[in-house]
């Protein structure tokens, strides 16, 4: 990061957060962020979603990533980490040079 921003004009960019880190486990949907003293732990084949969100230049950014503790999913959840995959390599594919959203 400190090379991407290290010249003149790139200090006068805006950047910082523009969505709060939010960790979603198993059934949460989405946008969960636990309070400091929650004491929940992670088990095996618990399915994890990390969102965060940066904002540079007067744009946002967001990105999340799913995982499987443990690193294998059974069932019901490896069928959604499955979906979730299938469908995002549907979306990448139908990105073309040129193309709005």
């Amino acid at each position: 990061m400190q090379k991407t921003f290290s010249n003149k004009k790139s200090k006068k960019l805006e950047r910082g957060i523009a969505f709060p880190t939010c960790i979603s486990v198993n059934e949460i949907v989405g946008n969960y962020s636990p309070c400091a003293d929650d004491s929940t732990k992670l088990k095996n084949e618990d399915v994890v979603k990390i969102e965060l969100g940066a904002h540079i230049d007067g744009f946002a950014s967001n990105c999340a990533h799913t995982i499987v503790v443990g690193g294998k999913a059974k069932e019901g959840a490896a069928d959604v980490v499955l979906a979730a995959y299938d469908a995002f390599l549907a979306a990448t594919r139908t990105i073309k040079v040129g193309g709005l959203n």
